[in-house]
């Protein structure tokens, strides 16, 4: 799982200034400063990725004749690019109010809550799920010639096996409606930040006043990781900043002590029963529902294909003779 915290900013005690021999002086200073690294990740991330970036398909499904749902498939690493990919394809999706079905094994955090807010202002449902597209092999699901060059597709969702972790579940927390069922997994662990010990070179032009030096300008030149620290402790800005985010999503905040009780090279499954009691999912979907599936109006039809059907009422009681 990813995260961003702000840069720390600590001069060194020594530094080193070159003197040119005319006015005004040029001098080049080399300081070594310790800041939070753009990007933090868990122990298991820092190996080679099991996914690509996420990529995203607007789909439509196979499984009906006429006004068949259509959703967006999610599946892929959360990267600091996904959110300008998510805006893309909701932009092709004109409108449409399609649920976005994740399968993502996690990534950058920051880009996370971007994606989960940029859901919930659009109205969005979500659900955890992995697509498979029509005419596409068992080993790539979602290959290239199954999609048309507006990102479309046509094919069906499956809830075995998929899975929404570390980072994904706070994407997912954006939906209007959260779904998932028993055979999906959902889950978090510890944020690990990478602490980056920068070197920067600066570019400083200094004159002489009175006899004494005045530095005018100072313009970096360059910069260079000179070294790495790591800290699975939840900062203050971070701790703040996902607090916010799980009060404005409308989650419990207890899914922090789920995170907190996972070290980074391991996964805490939360059970679906705890998913729902912590907000984080809205409804299960039942073994007849499939990821994807829009939420039932409360006046939906029993043909309607949604989830969630409103419960049959029972026929009333013709009145009794006098």
């Amino acid at each position: 799982m990813y995260s961003r915290d702000g840069l720390i900013v600590r001069f060194a005690n020594s530094f080193c200034l070159k003197y040119l021999s005319f006015l005004p002086l040029l001098a080049f200073l080399l300081v070594i400063l310790p800041a939070a690294a753009a990007t933090s990740q868990a122990a298991e991330q820092q190996k080679q990725a099991v996914q690509p970036p996420m990529r995203f398909v607007i789909v439509r499904s196979l499984l009906c004749q006429e006004n068949c749902p259509e959703w967006i498939s999610a599946e892929g690493r959360i990267t600091s690019d996904t959110p300008a990919r998510l805006k893309k394809i909701l932009k092709a999706a004109s409108g449409r109010k399609l649920p976005v079905v994740f399968r993502s094994e996690g990534g950058d955090v920051d880009a996370a809550y971007a994606m989960g807010r940029m859901i919930r202002k659009a109205g969005l449902e979500t659900a955890v799920g992995g697509t498979r597209l029509k005419g596409c092999p068992t080993a790539d699901p979602r290959c290239d010639a199954a999609i048309a060059k507006d990102g479309s597709s046509i094919g069906y969702t499956y809830s075995a096996g998929a899975y929404c972790f570390s980072a994904c579940p706070l994407a997912f927390a954006g939906g209007t409606s959260r779904v998932s069922s028993q055979w999906a997994l959902i889950g978090v662990h510890q944020i690990t930040t990478i602490y980056n010990r920068m070197r920067i070179s600066y570019r400083i032009e200094y004159k002489i006043v009175n006899g004494k030096k005045k530095e005018i300008s100072r313009k970096e030149v360059g910069r260079k990781v000179a070294g790495q620290t790591s800290s699975t402790k939840l900062g203050k800005k971070s701790s703040a900043a996902l607090t916010a985010y799980l009060k404005e999503m409308g989650v419990d905040d207890d899914v922090i002590d789920q995170m907190m009780s996972a070290t980074p090279d391991s996964i805490k499954i939360v059970p679906p029963a705890e998913a729902l009691r912590m907000r984080l999912m809205t409804d299960m979907l039942a073994y007849n529902e499939w990821p994807g599936m829009p939420l039932c109006a409360p006046d939906a039809p029993a043909e309607a294909v949604c989830h969630g059907h409103p419960p049959a009422q029972a026929p009333a009681a013709a009145p009794s003779g006098g």
